[in-house]
């Protein structure tokens, strides 16, 4: 999965719900299909592989912290961040996005967090 690789999924939705969950609220032209999602509870993690063309959703409480979406294959390649992870200095974009590259089971997330499009 060298560059280009988010270019494999096209935005086919425009978050509207999907397993009664709302997702992409950022906007970002890099989601690809959706067909389930996942939510986590408070404390959870949120997974390297999941379900293929999905979402996870961490929360605390209403407010959504991340989302990452996976491919066809359940990989990660994208993050879209939702609060500052309290570091306004190291990120000042609200929200943000993250590029993943997933090989050999290890996730390289691009950092740092860019403008979400």
């Amino acid at each position: 999965m060298g560059s280009g690789y988010n270019n494999l999924y096209p935005s086919l939705h425009n978050g509207a719900g999907i397993n009664g969950i709302n997702y992409n609220t950022a906007g970002s032209s890099e989601v690809g299909k959706v067909i389930t999602s996942l939510q986590l509870k408070t404390g959870e993690k949120v997974p390297d592989t999941s379900r293929p063309n999905s979402v996870a959703q961490k929360k605390d409480g209403d407010k959504l912290l991340t989302e990452r979406y996976y491919n066809e294959k359940g990989e990660p390649y994208l993050d879209i961040d939702y609060t500052n992870h309290g570091n306004p200095k190291t990120h000042p974009i609200v929200p943000h996005k993250h590029s993943i590259n997933y090989e050999n089971g290890v996730i390289e997330r691009e950092e740092p967090g860019k403008e979400v499009r």
